[in-house]
């Protein structure tokens, strides 16, 4: 782990992208409530979508600042205490929406609309600012409820050896995993 910076891709209006450091992640979500359940990945592959488009080309609102991006594969290099079944060195693929797995909305698969995740309304994102989750195209991201949250490649080897591959997995797969 290194807590030199995290390199991240920020939106600083239409058409202009900048590459900025921010401070290294911690176990803490937006809110700034400790996020034992949480985990830190050093991010592999990331896509850019057509929603990161539609941000870049100013068709979706988005505050000049923001951290890009929500379709990511990383490997765990911390998680928090509370942490049971994501260890440290997996590779995980991370779903575009942030969820607790928790409240009433995620028991009945409605991943999109959690209660728990922001405070302005039932809904969370990475790189869209929907509760404040920084966006994965970065160096480092910040995951919480991390055994809800990530899907875990069975095989680390098999999974860096067709990352190409899985690079184009990294929304669709955890998405129909959630629902």
């Amino acid at each position: 782990m290194t807590s030199s910076g995290n390199r991240v891709v920020t939106f600083m209006g239409p058409m202009k992208m900048e590459l900025q450091t921010f401070d290294f992640p911690k176990l803490i979500t937006p809110t700034g409530k400790k996020a034992n359940h949480g985990a830190i990945l050093k991010i592999v592959t990331t896509n850019i979508c057509g929603s990161d488009q539609h941000i870049y080309h100013g068709r979706f609102a988005a505050p000049k600042g923001m951290v890009m991006g929500h379709e990511m594969t990383g490997e765990v290099i911390e998680v928090g205490p509370d942490v049971e079944f994501i260890k440290k060195g997996d590779i995980c693929s991370v779903p575009f929406n942030v969820s607790c797995g928790r409240c009433r909305n995620c028991k009945e698969r409605h991943t999109d609309v959690c209660m728990n995740v922001n405070d302005e309304v039932d809904c969370g994102a990475y790189g869209f600012n929907l509760g404040g989750w920084q966006g994965g195209q970065s160096d480092y991201l910040m995951v919480p409820y991390a055994d809800w949250n990530l899907l875990r490649f069975p095989d680390k080897d098999q999974a860096m050896e067709k990352m190409r591959d899985l690079t184009l997995l990294s929304d669709i797969l955890p998405t129909a995993s959630m629902v």
